[in-house]
């Protein structure tokens, strides 16, 4: 059997809606965005294995999960389609929210930050073993070498959350209604390596911090761009119009509000933002040091300690790499 090495992260299916008439698009990387690299969707968003799992026999798996994945793929280009014709695709919601829940859970943003809360979980008990005095001493001047270790995660690990994000957006989706935004402007939407992305409206946009809603009061707006004309919307708001009509289409009112998605999409990019032209770089350029990640705050409570995780904007740390051998 054919080995699959390269695993996408963002599928090819769906890169190829981004792409300019020479098949190529934009990929401004936020460590390197004055060097955007114009590529084919083949040659960007993947990663080495990336969804390979070890067998118990030995060795690993390196299609089970891509196979997977390709089955869900493969229906987004008719989807697609049905939505840029303004059809109605209420017939078909179940293969539009396997695609986008797929496009959240399976991307590093995701994956990175379910690492991060587990490699915290390690330094935490080991903070909490020395407390206890169940360590060795620390040697003289190394008081704060367990704050300085550097933890790695088997990357299996973070596959196994997969599942568990994924229920947690099905709860999300019983409380929005969704519509179909069609773009008209000359600013075509962005999208990036973390295309589908949540926050609460109600906040205004500088306090807002990516992912932390309440579900069960408040305002809830969910923003996944389909391709530079089409954004899908889902938003609290909608919900009573969802339950009645299902999926609408509407139109985007103008330049503007094209913009403000935009600036959404940016800052939840979290590796880089793809683009189809290389027309908004200073809108793209205002987030480079800013991407969704995980923060860890530790609260001693007598002997013991807390850990509260949440997600924020700020800088990506350089995860320590994983070593299979």
């Amino acid at each position: 059997m054919l080995q699959k090495k390269r695993h996408h992260f963002v599928p090819k299916t769906y890169l190829n809606s981004f792409c300019d008439p020479k098949g190529r698009l934009f990929v401004y990387r936020k460590d390197s965005p004055q060097k955007p690299l114009y590529v084919k969707p083949d040659a960007t968003q993947f990663r080495g294995y990336y969804y390979s799992q070890p067998i118990p026999e030995g060795g690993q798996d390196n299609n089970t999960l891509e196979d997977l994945f390709s089955t869900i793929e493969s229906k987004w280009p008719d989807t697609i389609a049905r939505l840029h014709r303004r059809e109605s695709i209420n017939d078909a919601l179940e293969n539009l929210f396997e695609f986008m829940t797929l496009q959240r859970v399976r991307v590093p943003a995701a994956r990175d930050a379910v690492e991060s809360i587990l490699a915290q979980t390690v330094k935490d008990t080991l903070n909490l073993l020395h407390a206890k005095s169940e360590l060795p001493p620390l040697p003289l001047g190394s008081e704060d070498l367990l704050n300085q270790i550097q933890v790695s995660i088997d990357p299996h690990m973070s596959i196994h959350a997969m599942a568990d994000i994924s229920r947690g957006m099905g709860e999300l989706y019983s409380v929005l209604g969704f519509a179909a935004v069609h773009n008209s402007t000359q600013r075509p939407f962005l999208s990036s390596d973390n295309p589908v992305l949540w926050f609460d409206p109600s906040i205004p946009f500088d306090k807002q911090q990516p992912y932390r809603v309440n579900l069960n009061e408040g305002l809830v707006h969910l923003i996944f761009p389909v391709s530079p004309i089409l954004v899908l919307i889902g938003a609290t708001e909608y919900a009573d119009t969802y339950a009645q009509h299902g999926l609408l289409h509407t139109d985007a009112p103008n330049e503007d509000w094209v913009e403000m998605i935009n600036a959404q999409i940016c800052r939840f990019a979290y590796e880089a933002v793809i683009a189809p032209s290389s027309s908004q770089e200073d809108l793209i350029m205002s987030f480079t040091n800013i991407s969704p990640v995980n923060e860890a705050t530790t609260i001693r409570v007598g002997q013991s300690m807390a850990t509260v995780h949440q997600m924020v904007f700020g800088t990506r740390a350089a995860k320590p790499k994983w070593d299979r051998k």
